[in-house]
């Protein structure tokens, strides 16, 4: 038997082992272990399109959505502040940060910035005897408690090019006290601001409605709204159900196909490795006859 012969029958041998690990190797691509289905290498939840990749080779993405809540932007209740306010910490605050500009006393005299006696509602740049900045004294409109509420807040912002070298009070809680200090020394001066109302809350009207509603249109009222949102849950539920099951299929299909097509490509590789075996024994046969 000659060398060449040798070589032909291992390299035959050789074709047949390496479809076999082909073999294997598709099998785990197309076909992973189920055990890691659904969760991640640490055990976190998997969307569903990384499930779908461990499932399957092949298959048509699904649209996720981005997640989370919506944002809701926080919204600062003067009312509510002002109704929870300390007197007494605005007086410290008041001393501790404003009194070395200003004094507060009915007649007090003005210093580096004015006497803010009855200062609440009154007109902006409006003290008697002080020589007020630009564009405060370009400023229309009185001190409301909105106004000193932003203008405590950021002087420097509410009025740009102010002479008032004052960071300003960023805390409400603190704000709300100096201010209802301020108000303590403004004889007369405006009731607080209403507390925002809450969400959900029923008014004062509402509540007087609901009471003149009469039991059975109540009960109906509930009983159509129950009918109402039963329905359409149950609608959206149906469609997200056939919206999967229209994904599965359509995956399933194309691993199908896909598989049928390396079916039938590995089928072909083995014939023609076992053909050439066939010839390369033939072969062997014959020499060893001659």
């Amino acid at each position: 038997m000659g060398d060449l012969t040798i070589n032909k029958i291992m390299g035959s041998l050789i074709a047949v082992a390496l479809v076999i690990m082909g073999l294997q190797t598709l099998s785990y691509a197309l076909f992973p272990s189920p055990g890691g289905y659904g969760h991640g290498d640490h055990g976190e939840e998997l969307t569903a399109n990384e499930k779908l990749a461990q499932r399957y080779a092949f298959f048509i993405p699904v649209e996720e959505g981005a997640g989370g809540g919506e944002v809701v932007e926080e919204v600062f209740d003067l009312g509510l502040a002002l109704a929870n306010a300390d007197i007494s910490r605005g007086e410290r605050s008041f001393r501790a940060k404003c009194s070395t500009c200003h004094t507060i006393d009915q007649g007090g005299a003005n210093g580096t910035g004015p006497n803010l006696f009855a200062s609440i509602g009154l007109e902006k740049a409006g003290h008697a005897g002080f020589n007020y900045s630009g564009v405060l004294s370009g400023m229309e409109g009185t001190w409301t408690y909105e106004a000193m509420d932003a203008w405590l807040y950021n002087p420097s912002a509410y009025a740009r090019g102010t002479s008032m070298a004052f960071a300003g009070l960023r805390r409400d809680d603190e704000r709300a006290n100096v201010i209802a200090y301020l108000a303590s020394y403004t004889p007369n001066a405006a009731p607080f601001p209403d507390p925002l109302p809450v969400a959900g809350e029923d008014t004062a009207e509402d509540a007087t409605d609901a009471e003149m509603v009469e039991e059975g249109t109540e009960a109906d009222l509930i009983e159509g709204a129950v009918e109402g949102a039963t329905d359409a849950v149950a609608e959206e539920a149906g469609e997200a159900t056939d919206a999967v099951g229209e994904i599965v299929d359509e995956a399933a299909e194309t691993v199908e196909d896909a598989a049928e097509d390396v079916a039938d490509a590995v089928e072909e590789v083995v014939e023609d490795a076992i053909e050439a075996a066939e010839d390369a024994v033939e072969e062997v046969v014959e020499d060893d006859g001659q």
